[in-house]
């Protein structure tokens, strides 16, 4: 038993309690309904007994009354039911009041609950009186309106909250859209009576609707327990901002690691860069590279950190002022900046250094990371001040460039004073700053008399500016970078000239607290001052009121940077923020560097492959051809692809494409060695099925070759597959004399053709099995080209480019060579507009396409004789021949081209027999041909001074500039070539 407080809720507050008037002398007088139902006791039979009667234990009575008091008090005691069983109570005794002059006439009621009923109760009470003291948890009670009613003090401590919130509706103070999004569960909530559990919302303030808190919310109804009514809703506010912020950085490292490095472009992987931060962690971004990267080489490293730096990506808002969305290589200025990280990243070492010499060690380098809050600036004593509306209006804010781990103040309302203690710690910082640059300051001045007197320099710049314009803070476990936004030589609080660049470090090694910045170099008069450059890069974008840079660096090598920028809907970017973008950087520093080094052996792969292919346009006599080459853009390399335009005897040309199986240096190689084998057979002159045998011979040759063992390799060791052969090839002949074209293909796609009416079809060949397949013959197919027909060769990867449809990709090869109007312009640059408009995705194979635009020779350009096999004709040849260059106006060549005909002539004659076939040729050269029907070469050979014959081809050899044979069906054809001579 105890005294009543009138400060707890009494036995009274429950609902129904059981009641009883007694007089002084304990005798019940009155008795409710609820005592009645308490211990099964009628009223009629209750009232006129004594209250003891009640009891269980007639001695708990005189314990009672020991503990009773002129007042209100209660106690426990145990009743019987008339039922037998004992019923644990809990009571209350008010005083009634009565006669002051008669004790008898005092009168009591007492108020009893059942025990278990009671401590219910008290656990309501005590659940919810604690409930609403969480400072972890937000409560409040709504009523049926949605208007607060109730709230915990700990409910939406942030601006823009009003301090008293009874009565208020949530649209009162909070942003419209987030009000509504929460009103609309409440309001489920009350009308369906379902509980919400961890419904997440974001919250923001009219007042502040920058950022917002993220919030969950569990809700549920209130009933009255008597009649059922609806009294309002209860809801639980939890604050995870935190949770959900590092749920999103991890989220998006994440998609960091998922993204950076699937493409092996420099340029892709920039762009994948941008749209990782942007918008998951700022509203603009920007990646600058050093030119050197862009072509596969190393920056290079002088000494001063200055890199030309070009723009490689940017991704944000359509309005920004800086261009967003794919960037060519054209459209990008090329500037000359100083890499602030690169100047951090060389006070790592130098801070290194200080930490070795100090005896100490450093868990982990830096990474040069910078944060800054454009809107506000850092005071003399070191405390950030917001900076004035009139310069914020006029663009003139001042930087603050805050390391990452220092948080930013707490935002006051205006006009409000500081807090006390802050302003005292804020003086303190002051003093030990002072004190502590007074001390750097006489050190620093003995280590620059020591250098002095030791013949080096003062001092030492970075980037074009002092190294004293840079600074590290914090507990150096980070090594954040920052830039001092005051002129070198105008030391701050904390300032401090270090000329060994150790900052702010004492003789155990470690960094001192952040409110002590300690300068890392010296400054000279009169060098610029750093926080002009950083100014430059942090305010390119007007209206961020919040920047980060982070360096791109690999392996030690510095690449670019990664600049993101935040706008007023957002808030300023803080330490975790840093972090992150680090993280990033670092993941992106390592894709841009597996892509500059890809960069770097694909250039060297396809200018290897470039120098094994011929100029992309040559003009012969028989045609005009253009080529365009585009290598794959697999991760495997550099296919075998190859083309050729290959001049032959008689103003004759052979056109060659084929592809080689496989990518990579190997493939490369092997198409170098057959190309030039192709070249050799065609200088033969022997037809191209003849040709394409040979041609299949060698490759089965180097099939062997691939499989043997090879020095340096392991026995049973597989081959990769770059070092399988095979090849597919199609080659084509066309004289210009007649326009008779003979192809032949081993496996090859057919060329089309673009006849002079227009139109475009394939020519129909019978392909043979490719190269070093098999050793089957191959077929030829003639047919006659109208004089300025086109012929398209190209490869495989054309038509096929991963679709597995080849019908649809010649269908569409087709469409291209229509549009492109071959007939009518000019082939240079045909090629390659027909395959620019390819599809954006991933070209499969190397494309290879060759137009060749066909001539013939005029008639009045070419003259053909036939001769009896008859010796006494010699003389008149010659005589025709004689009159063939006069009326082409060669007088010049009429002795020397008498004299081969003559010869030539005469060995067909004397050697072959008849009919002996001659033609003179005007192509660009003086060509005479002598057919025979013999099948026997001729061999030129240096006659001994003793024999009588054997002088002939020795002659023409020596009075022409080429000579050679070549077989024909019906026999052979000598032919020679002369220069004209100049007009």
């Amino acid at each position: 038993m105890r005294r009543a407080d009138k400060t707890e809720d009494p036995v009274s507050a429950l609902s129904d309690p059981a009641g009883a008037v007694l007089d002084a002398h304990g005798t019940i007088l009155g008795w409710t309904d609820e005592a009645a139902t308490l211990l099964g006791l009628a009223g009629d039979e209750a009232c006129g007994r004594p209250v003891t009667s009640l009891l269980a234990d007639r001695d708990q009575w005189r314990q009672a009354l020991r503990t009773r008091t002129p007042t209100a008090w209660e106690g426990r005691v145990v009743l019987r039911h008339t039922a037998g069983h004992q019923v644990p109570v809990v009571f209350r005794v008010l005083p009634l009041g009565g006669d002051a002059g008669r004790v008898d006439a005092a009168r009591y009621l007492v108020l009893a609950a059942a025990r278990p009923t009671y401590e219910r109760w008290r656990q309501d009470i005590a659940f919810s009186h604690e409930l609403f003291l969480q400072d972890r948890m937000g409560v409040v009670l709504f009523d049926v309106d949605l208007r607060l009613v109730r709230t915990n003090a700990h409910l939406l401590w942030y601006s823009g909250v009003p301090s008293d919130l009874a009565g208020h509706r949530l649209g009162d103070f909070l942003f419209p859209e987030d009000a509504a999004v929460l009103e609309r569960h409440l309001a489920e909530v009350l009308r369906t009576g379902d509980l919400r559990l961890g419904v997440e919302v974001l919250i923001r303030t009219r007042q502040d609707p920058r950022g917002g808190r993220h919030m969950t919310v569990s809700a549920f109804r209130l009933r009255d327990p008597h009649d059922g009514g609806l009294v309002g809703v209860a809801a639980f506010f939890t604050d995870i901002t935190d949770h959900v912020r590092a749920r999103q950085r991890l989220d998006l490292l994440h998609h960091a690691a998922a993204v950076l490095g699937e493409s092996l472009s420099i340029i892709r992987t920039c762009e994948d860069l941008t749209t990782v931060l942007v918008p998951g962690l700022a509203d603009l971004a920007a990646v600058d590279l050093a030119d050197p990267v862009l072509i596969g080489e190393e920056p290079a490293h002088d000494g001063e950190h200055l890199f030309a730096l070009r723009r490689m990506a940017v991704a944000g808002a359509d309005d920004s002022p800086l261009p967003t969305g794919p960037m060519t290589l054209g459209s990008i200025d090329t500037h000359r900046a100083t890499d602030i990280t690169a100047a951090a990243e060389a006070l790592d070492g130098s801070r290194a250094e200080a930490v070795s010499r100090g005896g100490g060690h450093a868990e982990r380098a830096g990474r040069g990371g910078l944060v800054a809050d454009l809107r506000r600036t850092a005071t003399a004593d070191g405390v950030q001040t917001p900076t004035g509306a009139a310069n914020d209006a006029e663009g003139q804010a001042a930087s603050d460039i805050r390391p990452a781990d220092a948080e930013p103040p707490a935002t006051r309302p205006a006009g409000e004073p500081a807090p006390a203690e802050r302003q005292a710690a804020a003086r303190a910082a002051g003093k030990r700053a002072a004190d502590r640059q007074e001390a750097d300051r006489q050190a620093a001045d003995q280590r620059k008399a020591d250098q002095q007197a030791a013949g080096e320099g003062a001092g030492a710049t970075v980037g074009g500016a002092t190294a004293g314009a840079l600074a590290d803070i914090g507990t150096g476990a980070r090594g954040e970078r920052w830039v001092d936004p005051k002129t070198p030589g105008q030391h701050g609080a904390g300032g401090s000239d270090d000329a060994d660049g150790s900052g702010d470090i004492d003789g155990s090694g470690d960094v001192g607290d952040s409110g002590d910045v300690g300068d890392s170099g010296d400054t000279h008069a009169g060098a610029p001052d750093a926080s002009d450059a950083v100014l430059a890069w942090a305010r390119s974008v007007p209206g961020a009121h919040s920047v980060m840079t982070a360096p791109l660096h690999a392996r030690g090598i510095l690449l670019g940077r990664v600049t993101v920028w935040r706008t007023e809907a957002l808030e300023p970017f803080d330490a975790q923020d840093l972090t992150l973008l680090e993280e990033v950087a670092a993941r992106a520093g390592l894709a841009v560097d597996n892509a500059r080094r890809y960069t770097r052996e694909r250039r060297a792969a396809v200018k290897l492959q470039r120098s094994l292919l011929p100029p992309a346009l040559t003009d012969v006599v028989a045609a005009e051809t253009a080529s365009v080459y585009l290598p794959t853009d697999a991760a495997r390399g550099v296919g075998g692809d190859w083309f050729d335009v290959i001049p032959l005897s008689s103003a004759r040309v052979a056109l060659v494409v084929g592809d080689v199986v496989g990518h990579g240096l190997q493939a490369t190689a092997t198409m170098g060695r057959l190309r030039t084998a192709v070249r050799t057979l065609a200088d033969l002159d022997v037809d191209p099925e003849e040709l394409l045998t040979h041609l299949d011979d060698l490759v089965l040759q180097l099939t062997v070759e691939a499989d043997s063992d090879r020095p340096g390799i392991e026995d049973g060791a597989p081959n990769s597959l770059t070092d399988s052969v095979g090849a597919s090839c199609l080659y084509v002949t066309y004289d210009p004399v007649t326009g008779h074209c003979v192809m032949a293909s081993a496996g090859h796609p057919p060329p089309a053709l673009i006849s002079p009416d227009g139109s475009v079809r394939f020519i129909e060949l019978d392909p043979g099995p490719p190269l070093g397949v098999s050793s089957l013959p191959f077929d030829i197919t003639e047919l006659d080209l109208p004089p300025g027909s086109v012929l398209a060769l190209y490869t495989d990867g054309l038509v096929e480019r991963g679709t597995g449809d080849v019908d649809e990709g010649m269908a569409e090869l087709r469409a291209r060579l229509l549009r492109a109007d071959a007939l009518r312009r000019p082939l240079a640059g045909l090629p390659r507009e027909v395959v620019t408009d390819l599809p954006p995705s991933r070209l499969p194979d190397d494309v290879t396409l060759l137009l060749a635009r066909t001539r013939m020779l005029p008639e009045h350009d070419r003259a053909a004789w036939t001769l009896a096999a008859d010796p006494a004709l010699v003389a008149g040849t010659r005589e025709l021949v004689a009159g063939q260059l006069a009326e082409w106006g060669l007088h010049e060549l009429t002795f020397t081209t008498e004299l081969v005909v003559s010869e030539l002539v005469t060995n067909a004659i004397r050697y072959a027999g008849g009919p002996v076939e001659l033609r003179l040729i005007r192509a660009g050269v003086l060509i005479c041909e002598v057919s025979d029907p013999s099948s026997t070469q001729p061999r030129m050979r240096r006659a001994r001074a003793t024999d009588e014959g054997g002088r002939g081809l020795y002659l023409v050899a020596q009075l022409t500039s080429r000579w050679g044979s070549r077989y024909t069906r019906h026999g052979k054809t000598i032919w020679t070539e002369q220069p004209l001579p100049d007009v």
